[in-house]
Parts: structure tokens; sequence; C-alpha cells
């Protein structure tokens, strides 16, 4: 049906028909390419591409965001660290200079310590020389009252030829004794004899011996016998000693190594009954200084 407006407002209703049966073919291929021209076959293909490109961009978006999140925290944390490594290096920094400034003082301090020291071992050794000078001055002041008192006792007894000993040492034919109280090495003892202008002990007759063996029993006393020297036993003064076998303890002298001190036994001293025993030089035991009355 067909409407038709005329200029004068009539309207005119008509019937026009077109036979599309009366050429199919022609109909039927218009209409075929008409469709297919105008109308896409396939309308998804489009939006399914959109699709996957803008999922791919918000993919990518929400990879880049975790991206810079784990980023930030990383960052972050990095941030903290290196302010708890920075805050341990400054606490270690003022640690080590407080240590330093603490070993500079105890190393100013060891310094006055050891010149404190050294100022005290000076003194010390001057206190030692005075006291060795006061001890030679109060054995020169003994020395002459024994004297004095020799002197006096000769002129009560009008007895000229009388010999006197020091106060503390015994008379004996015509040489004064010593006999310590305190024990020492035997290289001690050697020297603290030659102190009082005597030697340590050497014996020269048996009336001597008994003599002195009546003194040290039960003790033990060192005399001037030693096999130091030479390997061989002699006197201090180096007179050789004709060894006598009863004059030691049974099986000595042995020169037994075995007591921990080093080396062998090279001095000889007094045992309990008076007869010889060497020993160790390191011992310490008492001793016998022996000097001429006249000399000392």
């Amino acid at each position: 049906m067909r409407v038709v407006t005329s200029d004068s407002g009539s309207v005119a209703v008509g019937n026009q028909y077109t036979d599309e049966m009366d050429n199919p073919e022609a109909s039927d291929d218009t209409e075929f390419w008409r469709r297919d021209s105008s109308v896409p076959r396939f309308v998804t293909a489009p939006s399914i591409g959109r699709w996957r490109a803008c999922a791919a961009i918000g993919v990518t978006a929400v990879m880049v965001l975790l991206l810079i999140i784990t980023v930030s925290v990383s960052h972050v944390k990095f941030d903290r660290k290196f302010s708890t490594t920075e805050t341990n290096v400054k606490n270690l920094t003022e640690r080590l200079l407080s240590i330093i400034s603490r070993a500079n003082a105890l190393q100013e301090y060891g310094h006055k310590i050891r010149l404190d020291l050294t100022n005290l071992e000076f003194e010390q050794e001057i206190m030692h020389s005075t006291m060795n000078d006061m001890s030679e001055s109060a054995q020169d002041l003994r020395d002459k009252v024994s004297e004095l008192k020799c002197h006096i006792n000769k002129y009560i007894n009008n007895n000229t030829q009388e010999l006197c000993c020091p106060g503390g040492w015994l008379l004996f034919s015509t040489n004064c004794y010593f006999f310590s109280d305190d024990g020492m090495p035997w290289d001690a003892a050697r020297d603290e004899c030659e102190k009082k202008r005597a030697k340590l002990l050497i014996l020269n007759s048996k009336q001597e011996k008994s003599f002195v063996v009546s003194k040290t029993r039960p003790l033990y006393y060192w005399l001037g016998l030693t096999d130091g020297r030479t390997g061989e036993w002699e006197w201090l003064d180096q007179t050789p000693y004709v060894h006598v076998r009863s004059e030691w303890m049974p099986g000595q002298p042995d020169n037994w190594q075995n007591h921990g001190l080093g080396g062998g036994e090279d001095c000889a001293h007094f045992h309990q009954d008076g007869r010889y025993n060497d020993d160790h030089c390191s011992r310490r035991y008492r001793y016998v200084c022996k000097a001429h009355a006249s000399s000392i």
C-alpha cells in the first residue's frame, strides 16, 4: 500500500504491489547481495578483539600496579633496614670511639704506672743499697764490739794470745764458725759468707768435722764442696776432695736428675747424721761460714 499526499492536502491511497514471483531469480539475487552488503554476517568478531585488548591492558595495568606496590613495599623495607643499619653503625661508631677513648686513657694510665714503677724500682735500689751499707756498717760495728770484748777479756785474763770471734760466731782452734738460722741456695750461701769476710765451710781435719757436725745435726747445712766446676768433687778453694765412702750417705753421691729441677746434683750438704749428700744447688739449706779468728 502506498499513501500519496497532494498539495491540496488530499490523501490518496492506492495499492501497488511488486510481484517478486514474476522474476524470482532476479529477486533472490538482489535480496541476497543486498543483505550481504548491508548487514555483516559475523557481528561478534570485533567485540572479542576489543575485549581481549582491554583484558590485556587491564592485566598489564594490574601487573604494573603490583610491581609499583612491590617496589614501594621493598623500598619501604629497604629504607627501614637502611635506617636500622645506619643506627647500628652509628651506635657501633660511638662504642668504638668510647673504647678508643678508654684505651687512650688506659694507655696514659699504664704509662703513668710504668713511670711510677720505674721510680719505685729506682727508690728500691737506693733503699737496698742503703740497707746494704747499713748492714755492712752494722756488721763492722758488731765486729768492732766483738774485738773490743775480746781485748777486754784478754786484759782481764792477762792472756795476750787469746783469739776472739764476733758475736754469733763460735771459736774452734784458730777459726771462727757461723751457723745460719735461715736457708738459701748454695750460691747465695757462698756469697753471704763472703759478705761476712769468710768462706763457705772448707774442712781440713777430722777434729774440725766432728766439731762442726756436733752443731749441725740433725739439720741440713751446705758446705763448700761441689763438682759443678769440673765434674770432679773439690773444695771451694779448688782443693781436690779425696773421696772417702764412709763420709757419704749410702749410695751417694749419685747425681740424681729426676727431681724436676733441671741438671744434676752438684753441691754437698750435711745430712741428718752428719754424713755428706749431694743435692741440687737450688735447695734452700742452712749454711756454715768459716774464717780465721784473726781476720774477722
